[in-house]
């Protein structure tokens, strides 16, 4: 007992440090008064977890459905139908491109004469005061306008004439760009060029017109002969000859888009003695493959939902459960992408299971590749409608549509929607679960403070009882010495 202090009358035991001495009660004893009401935290701590794993299954499913639906945006692209492999025996001499509108074929193409440009050309520019070396850079220190006038050597458009302005801090640079950022002064949206291009080679300003063939370049403006156009060289530009098929023909391109209705040829080297062949086929392997990923996606969203879903062996006393088994909402959105995936408006004769779309009795998609490729070739122009047909307006900033896509993409969305006031299933789900935790965690806090209040009650109580027994101890000690001295 030497580690509790006496008075030398009965008196009491100093404080509370000495919790257990006499008793044998101790903190891990109040632990153990205490365990219902940590049991009651961590059965609402397991309600937590449950939701937080339901949660996250369904920000696993929203993912999942996310990356469906890209699968289906590819398919409501224009790009990813009727793509063109196109052939050249001489691509040296010319190619061919097509868009989604042109028709297979083969052309018999002769490029005779490349088209080119009209440019003039200015003699070496000097500075206002004489000096001849400058640089692009320097001011030139004239002051004045540029004329600049472009007109088809056969008078089949009407002149385009722009008037720079120059002022004497310009440099031959400035003049330069001046001309180049040039307006069509007869466009009142100012936002078509005047179509010309300058460049300067040896302090000389080159003045193209973008527009090929034969056209005809004049310049004038007080700055004509300051800017070296006194004695400028002219070239004219001439038309692209070519036969295609036997007939004989002229454009002012290099690239021109309205011989074949969706083609463009391009003409790379002129050979009048050589006869190349350019072809277009339809490439149906993009269209394919973007089907492809949609059925591997499709299978990889439901396996997942029923993973989700599993009941497992419930006779067996260590079954495990999917984490949304029983779920009403789940089993409504598998039941609505399996009754979407076979859908679809059939589009001239085009339908879901004639592009050869199937469901076995496991609920698994798969596509007959041979029936879809006869399609393609039969109607490729109904198998796109099939999927998709855009009917957003001009200015509209979201896509807009009908087809199989778009009804797949609209029950999708109904779940996976995050908009503000059009939130879908997944997301007000997830709120619901936020809330029901936030609740569960106010009841985890009152507890807390319950059990911090009873362990202090607890320590407070058990210490003074430690104290109180102390205190009869040493003062029976005491009457038992001063017994025995009587005795003596």
């Amino acid at each position: 007992m030497s580690s509790i202090t006496t008075s030398t009358t009965a008196g009491s035991i100093s404080s509370s440090s000495y919790m257990g001495q006499y008793t044998g009660i101790t903190s891990d004893t109040i632990d153990q008064l205490l365990q219902s009401d940590e049991l009651r935290k961590t059965v609402i701590q397991n309600k937590i977890d449950k939701i937080n794993t339901k949660s996250q299954a369904w920000t696993d499913i929203s993912t999942r459905l996310g990356n469906l639906t890209s699968k289906l945006e590819v398919l409501q692209d224009a790009a990813t139908y009727q793509t063109k492999k196109t052939t050249s025996s001489d691509d040296t001499i010319a190619t061919i491109s097509g868009t989604s509108d042109s028709l297979e074929g083969s052309y018999d193409l002769i490029v005779k004469k490349l088209a080119t440009s009209s440019k003039i050309t200015g003699d070496v520019v000097s500075k206002a005061d004489g000096t001849t070396k400058i640089s692009t850079k320097d001011a030139l220190g004239y002051s004045g306008k540029l004329i600049i006038t472009n007109v088809a050597a056969d008078g089949s458009d009407k002149p385009l004439t722009v008037e720079i302005d120059v002022k004497s801090t310009d440099s031959l640079k400035d003049i330069a760009n001046a001309i180049n950022n040039a307006k069509d002064p007869s466009d009142s949206t100012e936002t078509k060029g005047a179509g010309l291009k300058a460049t300067i080679v040896n302090n000389q300003l080159v003045i193209t017109s973008e527009e090929m063939g034969k056209r005809t370049l004049t310049i004038g403006g007080n700055l004509k002969d300051s800017l070296g156009f006194k004695n400028s060289q002219t070239k004219e530009g001439q038309s692209a000859e070519f036969t295609l098929d036997g007939i004989p023909m002229k454009r002012n391109s290099n690239n021109p888009t309205d011989v074949v209705d969706g083609v463009t040829l391009n003409f790379k080297k002129a050979d009048a003695s050589k006869t190349i062949t350019l072809g277009l086929t339809n490439d149906t392997d993009k269209e394919l493959s973007a089907v492809k990923d949609f059925v591997s996606q499709y299978n990889s969203v439901m396996s997942f939902l029923s993973e989700k879903m599993d009941v497992g062996d419930p006779s067996k006393s260590d079954n495990t459960t999917g984490a949304l088994a029983g779920d009403s909402t789940l089993i409504s959105l598998q039941s609505k992408l399996q009754s979407t995936v076979l859908g679809g408006k059939s589009v001239n004769g085009v339908s879901a299971s004639t592009l050869g779309l199937s469901v076995d009795r496991n609920g698994t998609l798969s596509l007959d590749e041979t029936k879809f490729k006869a399609q393609l070739a039969k109607n490729p122009n109904a198998v796109k409608d099939f999927f998709f047909v855009d009917t957003s307006s001009k200015y509209s900033t979201e896509k807009t549509g009908t087809g199989y896509t778009a009804d797949f993409k609209a029950v999708i969305d109904r779940y996976t929607s995050t908009k503000s006031g059009s939130e879908g299933v997944i997301s007000l789900r997830k709120s619901s679960y936020q809330s029901e935790i936030k609740d569960y965690n106010k009841q985890i806090e009152r507890i807390t403070e319950q059990i911090a209040t009873k362990r202090a009650r607890y320590v407070t109580m058990f210490t003074n009882l430690d104290a109180a027994i102390g205190n009869l101890q040493s003062q029976f000690s005491y009457f038992q010495s001063k017994n025995s001295s009587s005795n003596s």
